[in-house]
């Protein structure tokens, strides 16, 4: 029921661009728009499973949002603090499951078994994104070359299984320009690493007994930035 408030609300006020369109922004994101108490959901479909994890992901922050903003008095604790932002994106990825075969039919158990590699994958990089920022800002006089060579060494120690044979771009070590968060949010990378932690635990906890799970994901929304 709370969830279903909530999306008809997102629809009805038409507070979800989803679809790709010409001359639209990249990427995907949640804000809120504080004069109307109403979650906002960007983001560019196309048309593969990470359109799932995409809008399931938002829509933990606009859940979150959309919650606080209902049962706190404060607006500056509408959203919760950095290093707990992204628990209520990542677990609702787990915790809506039970609606996967809606979308994937007979390959659900694939793509559950993708959706949960990727976040055993995602730890050892969303470390090494944050020990890479670390090292830049104690050296900051690093030419670009040693940059990206600090980067590949990181890559073989954090993701050795990995071939970048053939691929300049990757293989002199300049992945990390591809991370927005480097540039844009400096030090919060880290903060995905420990609420996908928070996260396998809603998910190892849904697993056995869901309507536990998600009552314990409301109080944990719903106390916002207290």
């Amino acid at each position: 029921t709370e969830t279903g408030e909530f999306f008809d609300f997102m629809v009805n006020h038409a507070l979800l661009e989803l679809e790709t369109k010409p001359n639209k922004a990249v990427g995907g994101y949640c804000t809120f728009i504080p004069e109307y108490d109403s979650p906002f959901i960007f983001s560019n479909f196309n048309g593969t499973s990470a359109d799932v994890g995409v809008l399931t992901h938002e829509a933990g922050h606009a859940f979150e949002a959309f919650c606080a903003s209902r049962h706190q008095k404060i607006p500056e604790y509408y959203f919760s603090t950095s290093e707990a932002n992204e628990i209520h994106s990542m677990s609702m990825e787990f915790l809506t499951a039970e609606h996967h075969e809606k979308f994937f039919g007979t390959d659900t158990p694939r793509y559950e078994l993708a959706h949960a590699e990727d976040a055993m994958y995602f730890l050892p990089y969303g470390t090494m994104v944050d020990e890479f920022q670390h090292i830049m800002y104690a050296e900051p006089d690093l030419t670009p070359g040693e940059r990206n060579a600090v980067w590949a060494k990181l890559e073989s120690e954090y993701r050795p299984w990995l071939d970048f044979a053939g691929l300049p771009f990757y293989g002199r070590g300049a992945g990390w320009q591809r991370q927005l968060h480097i540039y844009e949010c400096p030090f919060y990378y880290i903060d995905y690493c420990l609420s996908t932690m928070a996260a396998l635990q809603f998910f190892l906890l849904s697993l056995t007994d869901h309507k536990d799970a998600w009552a314990r994901y409301l109080r944990l929304v719903r106390r916002a930035g207290t």
